[in-house]
């Protein structure tokens, strides 16, 4: 099956230095597990050692989560993910998101995996992070939050003709290389509603391509967050329109509009929205707000769903 967790959970721990990579194999034993993706926090130092695990047959790496390894210095302010921006108005900046992003297609290429992306934002007045705030501080029914919203949504069609071109500036070499790689990208659904892509940005790009090595990744809490806002479709909509491209899955609970937490009964529905397809990657993405016995609860619950469900 496969179903395994992001390395992000235990990203405290190797940001520390307190945890090696035989520990996590461990940890995953415990879950009875044996699939990862691993996030961008993971040491180039730790590359050979997994790379020869994959060739052992000791651990299944679906994806990798971009950038990773982990980037060399991180610029101040920026965590592993979002070290640099592929749709930067910064030419340095940019080309540097270009040249990690290679490097993670090349071990991704190595461990026969997917590689995760972020794609960038467009700037908007308000912010995306700005509105997020203001809805967990008022709620969505606050006699201003339309005005926020429709602020946000007219800035965000101003600016996006220029930031979709310095994306495809950067794509345009990216796709090149995975193809030219045989390696599969996946453009993740992504929490803020100025960042990309939205709804309907995953079909223009994956139209602008056309190419087999260029998928959607969908993830469960970012979505949901979104819908909850009212800025985008419900996950249904999502699987019906491009379920043709659709490639792997991050998985988690959302509480009072907080994600990546364990998924639960009571949370996204995912007893009716997942059914095991083989061709298809579900990672739960934890945060190690979570303690580990609520992780193996979650994947639990999880491996439950998936394994009643059948090949959509």
């Amino acid at each position: 099956m496969n179903l395994g967790i992001s390395t992000i959970y235990f990203s405290r721990e190797i940001i520390k230095k307190n945890i090696a990579w035989a520990d996590i194999k461990d940890k995953l034993n415990n879950l009875d597990l044996n699939s990862v993706e691993l996030n961008a926090d993971i040491p180039i130092e730790w590359m050979p050692e997994i790379i020869k695990d994959r060739e052992n047959n000791q651990i299944n790496v679906l994806s990798l989560h971009n950038f990773c390894p982990a980037v060399e210095n991180l610029p101040e302010g920026k965590f592993g993910f979002n070290a640099y921006s592929l749709n930067s108005d910064n030419k340095e900046e940019q080309e540097l998101a270009v040249k990690y992003t290679k490097r993670t297609i090349d071990f991704a290429k190595e461990l026969d995996a997917v590689v995760v992306l972020h794609l960038g934002e467009i700037p908007t007045q308000p912010t995306g992070y700005e509105t997020y705030k203001f809805i967990l501080q008022f709620g969505i029914n606050s006699q201003i939050y339309p005005n926020y919203k429709k602020s946000l949504l007219e800035s965000r069609e101003k600016n996006k003709p220029k930031y979709m071109q310095l994306l495809y500036n950067s794509m345009d070499q990216i796709v090149k290389y995975a193809e030219e790689k045989k390696v599969k990208l996946a453009m993740e659904t992504r929490l803020l509603p100025n960042e990309i892509p939205n709804f309907e940005e995953i079909g223009e790009i994956i139209s602008h391509y056309k190419s087999n090595y260029l998928f959607y990744w969908h993830d469960f809490g970012h979505v949901e967050i979104q819908k909850q806002m009212g800025f985008t479709n419900d996950h249904t909509d999502y699987f019906k329109t491009y379920g043709k491209y659709l490639i792997g899955f991050h998985i988690h609970g959302v509480k009072n509009l907080i994600d990546h937490y364990s998924p639960h009964e009571n949370d996204i529905n995912y007893t009716k929205l997942l059914n095991y397809d083989n061709t298809k990657n579900y990672i739960l993405e934890i945060h190690s707000k979570e303690n580990f016995s609520m992780l193996a609860k979650g994947v639990n619950f999880i491996k439950n769903i998936l394994s009643n469900g059948k090949k959509q």
